[in-house]
């Protein structure tokens, strides 16, 4: 049925570029119409099927391991020397052809060459095809590719059995927050390579600071089962304050993934720390006095008035005085630094009190004022 793969003639061979259309959606063009009297173009010449480069031969009911082919046809003019027209209908063997192009090519002229590309074929489907010329004076009849019966398929497309391999993805990345607050669900689903939840996947997933510093990761992290495909990190939580922290998640299994970046910020400003202490070896070695959160995160944010004063009077009539213009400042991402503070009085074991309106306030260890 059909004439087969012939030799091409030395006569016009038209070139196509076009799309498979979906079943019922068959292109209507205007000139298909019953052929008026006239010349006509004769059918295709040397119709063949190729691999989607375009080179390789796919011999009759031969198979293709991706979803996509390419017809080649050279069409013989009759004299005319108007545009000429390749039309195509494909159909998975067992659909009848309906005698409506599914693929057409764009109007080519003599000596021309050119390819058609079908895309959009289904794996484990074999195909028949069919095609015709058509010209500014009508259509040619339908010519069937091959000399094999149409219930048999010209083309069959037979993708390797590839079971894309299960991998894990944050599909609920984790979030900036304040330290100690849980943080909103980190979500981790198992997908497929491309991107379904496999919700029949049954297991297990732990998350983990890639990049900890220091920090720990509360709440439970690990061996969270996965419903539906997706593990749900509820309660997840870190104390201590920084940047660039990540998560790791993991599966028996498979492959680890990381998280996008994420950040902790320093809670409420709870508390003073001598950073820098008085010394006794260095009289004017500048104090510094940190503002910390309740985890002891230096509060970054805080700009407020750091006070200075005495803990304890270490002057033999405890009558010592702080000069007042070293006494008070403003701290600068959360710590505020006295230079040259000055006591008045010699004395052995001072030690001084720092205190905001908000804080806790602060001593500083002991230190001896000397001649």
């Amino acid at each position: 049925m059909g004439h087969g793969n012939r030799t091409p003639s030395a006569a016009l061979v038209a070139v196509l570029s076009a799309s498979l259309l979906a079943p019922g959606a068959a292109c209507h063009l205007d000139s298909l119409l019953s052929p008026p009297r006239g010349v006509h173009p004769t059918g295709p010449d040397s119709l063949v099927q190729l691999r989607r480069d375009s080179s390789t031969l796919i011999p009759t009911g031969g198979s293709v391991p991706e979803p996509s082919i390419v017809m080649r046809a050279a069409l013989r003019d009759t004299g005319l020397t108007g545009p000429v027209r390749l039309e195509l209908e494909i159909q998975p063997v067992g659909t009848d052809f309906q005698g409506q192009a599914t693929a057409a090519s764009d109007p080519t002229s003599s000596g021309a060459h050119a390819y058609v590309s079908v895309g959009g074929l289904k794996n484990n489907t074999g195909y028949h095809w069919q095609a015709r010329v058509v010209d500014q004076t009508g259509a040619r009849a339908w010519q069937p590719y091959g000399e094999n019966p149409e219930d048999a398929a010209d083309v069959r497309v037979a993708a390797p059995d590839t079971v894309p391999a299960a991998r894990l993805v944050f599909s609920g990345q984790p979030t900036t927050v304040t330290a100690g607050t849980t943080m909103p669900p980190v979500k981790v689903a198992v997908v497929d390579g491309q991107g379904n939840t496999l919700t029949s996947y049954t297991g297990s997933i732990s998350v983990s600071l890639v990049n900890a510093g220091g920090a720990t990761l509360g709440g439970n992290p690990n061996d969270v089962p996965v419903s539906a495909g997706v593990a749900t990190f509820s309660d997840l939580s870190i104390t201590r304050a920084g940047g660039g922290y990540r998560l790791s998640a993991t599966s028996d299994g498979l492959a680890a993934v990381t998280s996008n970046s994420f950040a902790i910020n320093p809670d409420a400003p709870d508390h003073l720390v001598f950073t820098v202490q008085p010394s006794n070896t260095q009289p004017n070695r500048p104090i510094q006095v940190a503002v910390h959160d309740h985890y002891s995160n230096v509060v970054t944010s805080f700009t407020g008035i750091v006070y200075m004063g005495f803990a304890h009077d270490g002057s033999p009539l405890q009558n010592a005085t702080l000069e007042p213009g070293g006494t008070q400042r403003a701290a600068a991402a959360g710590v505020a630094t006295f230079e040259d503070l000055k006591i008045d009085q010699l004395g052995i074991r001072y030690t001084l009190d720092a205190s905001t309106n908000v804080t806790k306030d602060g001593t500083s260890g002991p230190f001896d004022v000397t001649p």
